[in-house]
């Protein structure tokens, strides 16, 4: 049986940076990776592009991680987008760029240059391929780690870093999950994150024929029927339902028995404005312009296409302004402010790009993410129960979970 100082289960953006640090602070260590390469979702991550941190002040990321931002807090300001822009840069020979929103990627734009580098930096002497983890056990002050195929590892002490449950295919299955239950560590309730949304076949047609399209809008959820929770930004219409940041951002309120529960997304197009003033304001466009389509005068709203979408569903496509009856107007306006597209199953895990639910963090020290539970064992990454909105947050907080628990380890 082979013994290490530290095993890291798990070869995500977590275990791989990990890895680094361990590497950095001279420790004895080894990834164990359950696929035949490391760094598969990272290579995905940013459509190919690796955004791999957001440069806001650790102080303004904390409102993206919803309510595990008091708890990834203090491993943020430990280890900042800074200190990771550094790292990435004079460490790993990779230069950075800045994007809108903060957003900071590789020059080049490949997400494979960081996911080399990191591997260049660890050591391929230090990464076990093909090691599928089942069991984790301790027998006395050594942590016992078994693969599928038999084989077992020893180690003083062990970071799980198996990623959660979204993107299946690139090795984040869930598994992880188990080993914590293993070792006593309970899991808060799972959920896809930071993914599209399908709709029923009715509407559909909506969103189909608008496949590409995106606009600014104001999008709230309903289930039971009562309003859940709301965003406003960009909602992209897809050939199935919608997407875009602000249907992302909601996607991890949707139950898994959302059916069941009528539950649907209304739109506004105009958000921030009643719908009687933008009634209002629709009506004085059409008195001055009678001789106009009214799917014309709303593009002053949404784009043309957009508008003649909802002329259809309103009842009103081709009417001139100086046809169209007041109720006529009024059922315009509704759609307007109240599009509703009823969700045709819940989120899909093979296609959210992060996982919500995880490890209890009540069970985890906040300063190391140790568990509270068994000594010498730690949990990072996306297996614990933290999720970030898109834009660089879920890497940052990979790098900076793994940093203050491998500098808490080595002390």
């Amino acid at each position: 049986m082979t013994e290490h100082r530290v095993g890291v289960i798990g070869g995500g953006a977590a275990g791989l940076f990990a890895g680094c640090f361990l590497k950095k602070a001279g420790v004895d260590f080894c990834i164990l990776e359950s696929g035949n390469e490391v760094g598969r979702k990272l290579l995905i991550t940013g459509h190919g592009r690796c955004n791999i941190t957001n440069r806001k002040p650790s102080s303004d990321l904390k409102s993206g991680y919803h309510e595990a931002g008091n708890f990834v807090y203090p491993a943020l300001k430990k280890f900042s987008p800074d200190d990771a822009v550094a790292f990435i840069q004079d460490e790993l020979g990779i230069p950075l760029k800045e994007e809108d929103n903060n957003r900071m990627f590789p020059v080049s734009d490949k997400a494979s240059d960081i996911r080399d580098a990191l591997v260049r930096y660890i050591g391929e002497e230090n990464i076990i391929t093909n090691y599928k983890c089942t069991d984790l056990s301790k027998d006395g002050a050594v942590f016992v780690v078994e693969a599928d195929d038999g084989r077992t590892m020893a180690f003083e002490q062990v970071m799980v870093a198996c990623g959660g449950r979204s993107y299946p295919k690139t090795g984040s299955d869930g598994s992880g999950y188990e080993l914590a239950r293993q070792m006593g560590q309970n899991v808060t309730p799972l959920g896809p994150a930071l993914v599209s949304v399908d709709v029923c076949e009715k509407d559909r047609e909506f969103t189909s024929s608008l496949s590409g399209v995106s606009v600014n809008a104001g999008a709230s959820l309903y289930y039971d029927n009562k309003k859940q929770t709301q965003e406003t930004g960009d909602v992209l219409f897809t050939h199935r339902g919608v997407s875009g940041p602000a249907i992302m951002r909601m996607s991890r309120s949707i139950p898994r028995d959302i059916v069941s529960r009528d539950g649907w997304i209304e739109l506004d197009f105009t958000p921030g404005r009643d719908e009687k003033e933008v009634d209002e304001e629709l009506l004085r466009e059409m008195d001055a312009h009678a001789d106009t389509k009214l799917t014309t005068l709303a593009s002053k709203y949404v784009p043309g296409s957009v508008a003649g979408e909802l002329g259809k569903r309103a009842g009103v496509t081709d009417l001139y302004a100086a046809k169209v009856t007041r109720e006529q107007r009024k059922a315009y306006v509704r759609e307007l402010k109240h599009l509703e597209l009823h969700i045709d199953n819940p989120p899909k895990y093979e296609e959210a790009y992060v996982t919500r639910g995880g490890v209890a963090l009540k069970e985890l020290k906040r300063e190391s993410l140790e568990s509270k539970i068994v000594p010498g064992l730690w949990f990072i990454g996306e297996i614990i129960d933290v999720d970030g909105i898109s834009g660089g947050y879920n890497l940052q907080a990979c790098m900076s979970e793994a940093f203050i628990a491998v500098s808490n380890l080595i002390k």
